[in-house]
């Protein structure tokens, strides 16, 4: 495998001397050369104008002083090297190191960096046309798919207790967002946000959509002994998002059933892996949340308490 590495890695004029495939991401291959760190990222189901989608954005948010990752371009000026069906793109490694620990200044720092990106997104307009994020249709594949089985009766449950958001949904204004902001795409230096990297995935949503994933991915991911201070850390997060960028009444409304969806996500997929008892847990947190007043009123505070 190494050999045909170097091959590729010789698009960007490099002499690369190891590489190191990442364990949790098989598609990602890390390289050194001159003394510096590169990431090597193989896409399956890309395409030339994604690509080049990318590095117009990721040149756009450079341009607005963001420190994101950002593809080098090879020899013949291209930020890809094409070999049959796969294809490659370089990225110098950014400082930082990716969020792992949970603290309500490190959440404000990343609620903060996000609704900056937004707000540097909305002006931006792409040069190909770019997926939406279809977030809904998602889930009622999961639904179909498991419909017969436990797990997908109570999910059919949950959504049915959902109704009304689709319109409002649909109804608020789209932009590009990052689509994959989660803690491992966000570089830290202590408490501060210093990077965010992943713009492969960029789809066009509305602006919540991204806020939304990425609680979801905490809540997820939140120790079951510190299941209680999971509305802290969305408070924290969402403090440091408003600051910047406030959200509207409909959005504030919204937001807890788009957390709900992309948990949804989650516990379908860990029960069609196989884990069928950790599915089932998932889905009893997801009814208790849907449930909990205080999880749908932390998205309703007064702006006086985000001071």
């Amino acid at each position: 495998m190494i050999e045909p590495l170097q091959d590729i890695v010789r698009h960007w004029g490099m002499d690369p001397t190891s590489f190191k495939t990442l364990l949790l991401h098989p598609n990602v291959t890390e390289v050194k050369a001159g003394g510096k760190t590169f990431y090597l990222k193989r896409s399956v189901y890309s395409s030339f104008e994604n690509r080049m989608e990318e590095l117009y954005l990721t040149d756009y948010l450079m341009s607005h002083h963001l420190n994101v990752e950002s593809p080098l371009l090879t020899c013949s000026q291209l930020p890809y090297v094409k070999e049959g069906e796969q294809i490659y793109s370089l990225y110098k490694a950014l400082e930082g190191t990716p969020l792992k620990e949970w603290s309500a200044d490190s959440l404000t720092n990343a609620g903060a960096y996000l609704a900056t990106l937004h707000l540097i997104l909305k002006d931006y307009r792409c040069h190909y046309e770019t997926k939406g994020w279809e977030i809904e249709s998602h889930v009622t594949e999961w639904v179909k798919e498991l419909g017969t089985e436990s797990i997908g009766i109570r999910g059919l449950v949950i959504l049915s207790k959902m109704k009304g958001w689709e319109h409002s949904y649909r109804c608020l204004p789209h932009q590009f967002v990052h689509s994959d902001y989660n803690s491992g795409n966000i570089l830290m230096q202590g408490e501060e946000v210093c990077g965010i990297i992943d713009f492969e995935r960029i789809r066009t949503a509305p602006r919540i959509t991204d806020i939304g994933y990425f609680l979801a991915g905490m809540l997820k991911a939140v120790p079951k002994e510190k299941k209680d201070e999971s509305m802290k850390w969305i408070l924290a997060f969402m403090k440091g998002y408003e600051r910047h960028a406030p959200l509207t009444a409909g959005e504030k409304r919204i937001l807890p059933s788009i957390v709900i969806l992309f948990l949804l996500q989650y516990a379908f997929l860990t029960y069609h892996q196989g884990y069928s008892e950790a599915g089932a847990s998932f889905m009893d947190f997801i009814e208790e949340l849907l449930a909990s007043a205080h999880f749908h009123g932390v998205f309703q505070y007064e702006k006086e308490k985000l001071e």
